[in-house]
């Protein structure tokens, strides 16, 4: 879960308003819930072409398109929302440990590189994905395509980039576990830098330590214990998604996101 929180002059200045992801693809996606019958299940074994589906303008093989075509009707995202605006020479690592790339589209969505098991586990459960999602609202980002790109044989999925544009006061990556962190504080991008087995001077203390590994570490710290500052309608809101969320969630391994 990403959170961003912005200043707000009404409150002392230690505290924060935090803006929680939107839900509008999620409530556009749940009011089809109600306009007819059950989504089916994904076949994956049967990719497809569609001439108005080109991400970056270049031949694919889509999965489950009668799935994810669906939930862009509802959202009314159309086909060719990643056919422009980004190549593949722009994908760059995210950041994560799994060192998959991925691209921005504008400010409105992202393209991120599968693995190969998350590329196997997003074909498991995208009907019960596109069911979840449209039943009630979630704080998961809206997937739209999962694709091919026949060419470089590389698998990727399209999503809705749901943090809004910056800079932010600060900006954390909280997952309840030991990789929570800041990703950004005051403005600035944090740089990860890891304490890796191989680099053996950081493991002789921090005399040793760069700037921005203290920045880095320091960031970490503070996203453990960081304060987020809700409405009990806020609240109790979120926490009902979380919930509904983290019980849908397979097992044992969904997809890395």
């Amino acid at each position: 879960l990403k959170f961003w929180v912005e200043p707000n002059a009404a409150l002392p200045r230690t505290r924060f308003l935090v803006s929680l992801p939107p839900l509008e693809g999620a409530r556009a996606l749940a009011s089809g819930a109600s306009g007819g019958g059950a989504m089916a299940d994904g076949d994956s074994s049967k990719p497809v072409a569609k001439p108005s589906v080109r991400p970056a303008d270049r031949d694919v093989e889509l999965f489950n398109e009668h799935l994810f075509g669906e939930l862009r009707a509802y959202a009314q995202v159309p086909d060719e929302f990643v056919n422009k605006g980004w190549d593949m020479e722009q994908l760059k690592a995210g950041g994560g440990k799994g060192g998959t790339l991925m691209a921005r589209v504008g400010g409105a969505y992202i393209v991120k590189e599968l693995s190969k098991s998350d590329h196997q586990a997003l074909l498991s459960i995208a009907g019960s994905y596109g069911r979840h999602v449209r039943s009630g609202e979630t704080l998961l980002c809206p997937i739209y395509l999962h694709f091919r790109d026949i060419e470089s044989d590389r698998c990727f999925f399209a999503m809705r980039n749901s943090c809004p544009k910056g800079p932010f006061a600060a900006m954390y990556d909280l997952k309840g576990c030991a990789d929570d962190k800041t990703l950004e504080l005051d403005g600035q991008p944090v740089k990860a830098v890891h304490k890796r087995v191989w680099n053996v001077g950081m493991w002789c203390g921090k005399g040793s330590w760069t700037e921005e590994r203290h920045r880095y570490h320091g960031g970490k710290e503070a996203a453990r214990s960081v304060d987020i500052c809700m409405t009990p309608e806020q609240r109790s809101k979120f926490v009902q998604c979380l919930k509904r969320d983290t019980e849908w969630l397979p097992s044992p391994h969904p997809i890395g996101y």
